[in-house]
């Protein structure tokens, strides 16, 4: 097995260093867009190697020897995290395009031959390392591997969720998601999860809210008639509403949705009284004395994004 503190057979020369300028701005300004961390500043903290986080992305060739050194010489973790760090290096590495060197040789590749680093290290190591380049779909193909337990998955859905906002395109989130079928320990990433559901199928995120204990189910609950809501301005703002209104809500959920509309936030919201009324609608419970077309005016209303369409009909 490869002795991993010989530095030099490791890492090659280092003339030139290749953690260039432009590479250790990409790496820094990737932390701010990650939420503060990188995905190695998380796996270095959870392995209680928080002082090497200060030193990543090296700046120069004695930062690297540190860097290296430190992880070859703690105590606290297995020879396995080692390599799976020393790996995670040499993918930056081999990601610096030296010139004369192929593409085909890598540098990380070689290491994990020659040092034994197992398989499923390597594809959790160059998940992370995707996630933190900011190549999202690439990362994916890695992290929702059947042979990896998930690890970080509150951080990922969050990442993927706010980096989907811009465009509401929420489709790498609820991929990651559905397939991987990670427990969700946070509120604020269960939140954001829930929040790409309700964007994008209003009857997936209504059975999501079932699957919970009551307190966090009434959350959920009313997040999904307020998502609703909010977006209600267009041909699928009002198909999303006539979905939620058609839902066969139990007794609990029933007042519930009347609470959403009528507190609060609810009365904020300009299809408030319309979205009620289509409710009542679709339970039989309106009084609209024989009213014909009633479902197309409300329903153009929130087309058109003029509300209030309920005025006089109830």
């Amino acid at each position: 097995m490869m002795d991993i503190s010989r530095f030099d057979r490791i890492f090659g020369p280092m003339n030139p260093f290749p953690y260039n300028r432009n590479i250790l701005q990409r790496i820094e300004a990737s932390r701010p867009d990650l939420g503060g961390s990188l995905f190695i500043d998380r796996v270095l903290k959870a392995l209680d190697l928080s002082q090497a986080t200060t030193i990543y992305p090296p700046k120069n060739e004695n930062a690297l020897r540190q860097l290296h050194k430190h992880i070859c010489e703690s105590n606290n973790i297995t020879d396995r995290h080692k390599l799976s760090i020393i790996y995670y290096l040499l993918l930056d590495i081999d990601d610096q395009n030296t010139p004369g060197e192929s593409k085909n040789e890598s540098k990380a590749d070689s290491f994990a031959e020659h040092a034994g680093v197992p398989n499923k290290y390597q594809i959790f190591m160059k998940g992370l390392w995707y996630m933190d380049s900011q190549d999202f779909e690439r990362a994916l193909e890695y992290m929702c591997h059947p042979s990896l337990i998930p690890e970080f998955a509150d951080d990922i859905i969050t990442v993927l969720v706010r980096h989907a906002t811009d465009d509401h395109d929420f489709t790498l989130p609820l991929a990651y998601y559905h397939t991987v079928q990670p427990v969700i320990q946070s509120s604020p990433a269960l939140h954001l999860l829930f929040d790409s559901l309700a964007r994008s199928n209003v009857t997936e995120a209504y059975e999501f809210s079932r699957s919970h204990a009551d307190i966090m189910r009434r959350q959920l609950f009313q997040r999904l008639v307020l998502s609703v809501l909010e977006s209600a301005r267009n041909d699928e703002g009002a198909e999303r509403a006539f979905e939620l209104t058609s839902l066969p809500f139990d007794a609990d959920e029933e007042k519930w949705f009347k609470e959403s509309l009528e507190g609060s936030e609810g009365k904020k919201l300009k299809f408030a009284k319309d979205t009620l009324l289509m409710r009542r609608i679709a339970t039989g419970n309106a009084s609209l004395g024989g009213e014909k077309g009633t479902w197309a005016v409300i329903l153009e209303g929130f087309k058109t994004g003029n509300g209030g369409r309920a005025q006089g009909l109830v």
